[in-house]
């Protein structure tokens, strides 16, 4: 799905004061600050999603790419697929993912856990018991929370991005100190 630039809704004249405490004032959050409110309170969470986290980068953007392939939003696979590769997933991750895939020889049980409960949340908002086992029995409730978060934030901004043509910004590159992935984990 390539749109090139074509927002639905202009930007609003004004970001939202918390687009500040971005490095650059990214697109998806531009286009929030029609509501500052929503706006401040989004980058707060993304923040704690992408700082305060136990889950490793790598397991992160797993969740954060399935979440891109299956509400096929190319701003979130455009701004991090250089972030997951960058904390060690590799391209055949990277392709698996894109063809909706959580299983096979690219992943291993733990990957596979957190791309699969991913892949379930975008498709049914819920997890199937064996999904649930499987996260509890590789990750602590804690990291089981995370991921459901961590999937239904992204889910959150994917709608944003696709329901409103927000226009992708550059590579995601730009970004990887911001995301707290300086190098594979």
């Amino acid at each position: 799905m390539n749109r090139g630039t074509m927002a639905r809704i202009p930007y609003p004249e004004r970001p939202a004061d918390g687009v500040s405490k971005l490095p650059v004032p990214l697109n998806a959050f531009r286009m929030l600050s029609h509501a500052p409110p929503l706006t401040d309170t989004a980058i707060e969470m993304g923040l704690a999603v992408l700082r305060e986290s136990t889950l490793p980068v790598r397991l992160r953007e797993l969740v954060v790419l399935a979440v891109a392939a299956g509400t096929e939003c190319e701003y979130e696979a455009v701004q991090h697929g250089p972030v997951a590769l960058a904390s060690g997933v590799t391209p055949e991750q990277l392709a698996a993912i894109s063809e909706r895939r959580s299983a096979g020889r690219e992943f291993d049980e733990t990957e596979s856990a957190a791309v699969t409960a991913a892949f379930e949340l975008v498709a049914r908002c819920t997890l199937s018991e064996a999904t649930l086992t499987a996260l509890r029995a590789r990750f602590t409730d804690r990291q089981v929370v995370e991921i459901v978060t961590t999937t239904g934030y992204y889910v959150m901004l994917a709608g944003l991005m696709n329901g409103l043509g927000v226009d992708v910004d550059p590579s995601g590159e730009r970004f990887l100190g911001l995301a707290g992935d300086e190098g594979p984990r």
